[in-house]
């Protein structure tokens, strides 16, 4: 076998952590794009419109390679501790920059405390995991946890996708029906949040 043969494989290896670092980069380049489009919104709707449409695409995009790389590194047999940790950081930094963002730009009151409520959670688990990390422990991610960041990325871009519909004229059933699913998602991933984040707390203190 060639030497570039024997290369090939270890290039499609790379393929997994390519799309974690995509997920990644995504965060801020969605994030930058609501602003610009929450700064049109008085200005210019349509253009504000298609902003956000090109960001629920750009999420959803995102949010498919959560599934993808994972897929991938587990049937190329590439699954190494550094790509799994990149995968979890990537899911936090994509949401992260996008709540943020449209908690500023366009979420109601209601909706940005469960941002807050979301985002404080995140941190406070990240704060268990260094701790017993720093103690050579792990605290491995709870399927409820799996839940919590599905119901959220689905909420978002829902959320994205009824900013789109109501800048640009969509029928009224569309944008309410957009909205109450954002709504119901985004509070059903607070419920969970918290949920695992109390098992997360306890299976701390029982490795502490």
């Amino acid at each position: 076998m060639s030497s570039t043969d024997a290369s090939a494989p270890a290039r499609s290896a790379r393929l997994p952590m390519l799309l974690t670092m995509f997920r990644m980069a995504m965060g801020p380049t969605i994030a930058g794009l609501t602003l610009w489009a929450a700064s049109l919104v008085y200005v210019d709707r349509p253009l504000a419109g298609l902003i956000y449409a090109m960001c629920t695409a750009l999420f959803l995009l995102a949010a498919a390679t959560d599934w993808l790389d994972g897929w991938l590194a587990r049937r190329m047999n590439a699954v190494t501790p550094l790509g799994a940790a990149l995968d979890h950081t990537a899911d936090k930094v994509l949401l992260t920059c996008v709540l943020v963002a449209l908690a500023y730009a366009a979420l109601p009151l209601p909706l940005t405390a469960a941002a807050a409520l979301l985002l404080g959670r995140d941190v406070a688990v990240a704060g268990l995991r260094e701790g017993l990390a720093a103690q050579g422990r792990t605290l491995p991610v709870g399927q409820i946890g799996k839940w919590k960041t599905a119901a959220v990325m689905t909420g978002v871009a829902l959320f994205l996708a009824f900013q789109t519909a109501a800048l640009l004229g969509a029928p009224a059933e569309i944008a309410v029906a957009l909205d109450f699913g954002a709504r119901a998602l985004i509070w059903a991933a607070v419920l969970l949040a918290l949920w695992s984040g109390a098992r997360y707390a306890a299976e701390a203190l029982k490795q502490a």
